[in-house]
């Protein structure tokens, strides 16, 4: 038994010796490294996609605060109004900046739009295809390359090159990983020098963030798969109708909703889907934690009659639900507001730059 756990161990060690593991890293990052690019380019958009919709649409997220608000019912009759064959998804609240509008999400035609209205006068200010629009595109990228289902696997293949890479080029680096900080970038040698200075270093500044990426990433690549495969056959609700737009009592179950749980802040409502019956109002109270995902708190409301029925906050919740949506927050990096922001966008910059190096590096190797 002895004499098999040496050997064992013997070709363990071969099988990880340091040509092997630079070979792997070498090859991970030549598989990986255009779609790594394209996940840290797009990833970098995404972790400021509200920011930067708003200023590719200057005009459709800021309004002048006149007068009193009106009811949601009224802005929803409205939206009937103009799209009387619409389903309503959701209705993104604005109480908490007065400044700024409130956008309902419908399926209308078998398309996702975005109607955007002033709550002061119910206008309608814009409608968008979401599916249109410059930051879901970005996400769609991020995600599928805008080839789903194949681009997701792909991208997931390559959140494991990423990983892939990480651990391999920790492990042959692991002697000198901490001594690229002594000796920096040495601007004087040669370009290939220089290059592996440059992806040394940034290598090692990012490599807690380049980790936690690739980590999260391949996580929720799988939980859709997983949702893909794994779900079985949906029933069929096409005979069942949904309940009308105009019949909701949006209000008073907002109001419903703030009576029962103390301290209430609602930000969105989700509307029930084909077959459901049921109003479920997000948002958070004070203490709830960012990491926890962006609404903490919910409540489910009958969208009948807007009877309150019962309520939820994630510090309640099991440990999966709270896995994943840590995991969700890591990923796109907005629980720190702009400070978290910034230092993602800035390690995800590094992280392009460490790929682009190692690509130059094997160029140079092979001219």
């Amino acid at each position: 038994m002895a004499i098999l756990l040496i050997l064992s161990k013997k070709i363990a060690l071969s099988m990880l010796s340091d040509k092997t593991v630079y070979n792997l890293h070498r090859i991970s990052g030549l598989v990986g490294g255009l779609f790594i690019l394209i996940l840290t380019i797009t990833g970098s958009i995404l972790v400021v996609d509200k920011q930067v919709d708003n200023l590719l649409n200057p005009n459709q997220t800021q309004i002048e605060a006149v007068g009193p608000r009106l009811s949601y019912n009224r802005l929803l009759a409205t939206v009937h109004q103009q799209y009387p064959t619409a389903q309503i998804r959701s209705i993104y609240l604005s109480e908490n900046d007065k400044k700024e509008a409130v956008r309902v999400d419908l399926t209308y035609k078998g398309a996702w739009i975005w109607v955007v209205l002033n709550p002061y006068t119910g206008a309608i200010i814009s409608t968008r295809n979401a599916d249109a629009a410059f930051v879901r595109r970005v996400r769609e990228l991020h995600e599928n390359l805008l080839l789903e289902p194949v681009g997701g696997f792909i991208m997931g293949l390559a959140g494991i090159c990423l990983l892939g890479s990480v651990l391999t080029g920790t492990w042959y680096y692991r002697r000198s990983l901490l001594s690229v900080f002594k000796i920096g970038v040495r601007w004087n040698k040669s370009a290939r020098i220089v290059y592996a200075d440059i992806h040394k270093w940034l290598g090692v500044v990012a490599l807690l963030f380049m980790l936690m990426m690739s980590a999260t990433g391949i996580f929720f690549h799988w939980e859709q798969i997983e949702r893909k495969f794994g779900d079985g056959p949906k029933p069929d609700q096409s005979q069942i109708a949904p309940i009308s737009l105009t019949s909701i009592p949006v209000d008073s179950a907002l109001a419903g909703a703030k009576a029962s749980i103390a301290d209430f802040k609602p930000l969105l409502i989700d509307f029930p889907k084909p077959g459901d019956s049921t109003l479920v109002i997000r948002g958070n109270r004070p203490g709830s934690i960012r990491l926890l995902g962006k609404y903490n708190v919910s409540a489910t409301v009958d969208a009948r009659n807007g009877h309150y029925l019962i309520g939820f906050d994630a510090r309640d919740a099991d440990l999966e639900y709270i896995a994943e949506h840590i995991f969700e927050e890591l990923h796109f990096g907005r629980y720190g507001g702009w400070i978290s922001q910034i230092i993602y966008i800035l390690l995800a910059i590094a992280t392009a730059v460490v790929t682009v190096t190692g690509l130059i590096i094997w160029f140079l190797k092979r001219a």
